[in-house]
């Protein structure tokens, strides 16, 4: 009996011995699995409570649902991308950013349109986090803001830019709406060539003399250079009246319906009220963009006359993409006039109420 009793024993202990080597086992594997999905949800979601907290829940104040969500993707992009929301940015990290913005736009998995948007988010948000940062005593560097993205390298043919008379007809219906805005914006990119980001960043302080009188834009570094861009007679008459009627003492020249700088869909979308409009009265061959508009003006600085390198340099395009213009100048006579843009923007029957 004692020796039942002594083999029952063994078999208890040895029984228990291996019940607490298989829990071991699976609790440390257990532990791993929970430590994986832990750090999982971390690299989810590794935007910070001070940045919902202080800087989103401000930001997002006067967008629309639909902006909101689009540009807090945006901003999980970005957190996903480096590991944390853009209270941290570094120079490292945003050029990150953008160079992997221009890998997708080359390997056709993002649009070149939708990169151009998602770099101008996070351009505001962090102009955002920087005047917030500032105003609190700290100092905070927004490295995207002398950032943006190479045009498309692409040789444009004859028919993609609007010619003369349809330019004629996009302004003319600017003008029978009396809208004063719509037409000056338009102007600044027909003949002067300025990007859409441009327009929407013009400030009342960007407007000096140079030595000689003429009225100039002293336009904010890109890509680190200066650009003082003399401004036309004719779009310098049409900037002062409208400065004046919209009694612009500082800050941006153009706002949106909220009464706030205007956005660079904004833009796009003035411009498409105008040109769904004239390609259904057949008075447009297409839809054009500000691009397009932007193609247009530095089509008919080349024809006018001016230098390639004039040219790059006015309007700041980078010289090896001049040549995409090569299709459109070389069926027109060149002009040898020094004037830059062939076109004319007719000043004649302005008044303080409505500009042609």
């Amino acid at each position: 009996l004692i020796i039942w009793f002594v083999f029952l024993f063994i078999l208890i202990l040895k029984w228990w011995d291996d019940f607490c080597l298989i829990r071991s086992r699976h609790m440390s594997s257990y532990d791993v699995k929970y430590q994986e999905y832990t750090t999982l949800l971390k690299g989810i979601h590794m935007i910070s409570v001070k940045f919902e907290d202080e800087i989103w829940i401000y930001f997002q104040t006067n967008l629309s649902s639909r902006t909101r969500k689009e540009y807090w993707n945006i901003v999980k992009d970005f957190d996903r991308l480096t590991g944390h929301d853009p209270m941290k940015l570094t120079r490292k990290e945003a050029l990150n950013y953008y160079n992997n913005l221009i890998e997708k736009v080359n390997s056709n998995k993002l649009s070149y349109n939708t990169a151009v948007m998602r770099l101008s988010v996070m351009k505001s948000v962090c102009t955002f986090i920087e005047t917030y940062t500032v105003n609190h005593g700290k100092r905070y560097i927004n490295h995207f803001e002398s950032m943006s993205l190479p045009e498309q390298d692409k040789i444009l043919p004859k028919d993609a830019i609007p010619d003369a008379r349809e330019i004629d007809n996009l302004l003319s219906a600017a003008f029978n709406a009396n809208d004063n805005k719509a037409f000056l914006i338009f102007s600044l990119v027909i003949k002067m060539g300025l990007t859409n980001q441009e327009i929407c960043s013009l400030n009342r302080e960007f407007i000096c003399h140079d030595s000689e009188g003429h009225l100039c834009f002293s336009m904010p570094p890109k890509n680190h250079i200066s650009r003082f861009l003399i401004i036309p007679d004719d779009i310098g008459t049409l900037l002062d009246r409208y400065i004046d009627a919209e009694n612009i003492q500082s800050g941006a020249i153009f706002l949106n319906h909220r009464k706030n700088r205007i956005k660079m869909r904004d833009t796009e979308r003035l411009l498409a009220s105008y040109t769904e409009k004239l390609v259904k009265s057949r008075k447009l061959r297409r839809h054009y963009t500000m691009q397009t508009l932007r193609h247009a003006a530095i089509s008919y600085m080349l024809i006018g006359g001016a230098s390639k390198d004039e040219v790059a340099a006015y309007t700041g395009v980078t010289g090896k993409w001049m040549n995409r213009y090569d299709r459109i100048i070389a069926s027109d006579v060149i002009n040898a006039t020094a004037n830059y843009n062939i076109i004319n923007i007719s000043l004649s029957g302005i008044d303080n109420n409505r500009h042609e």
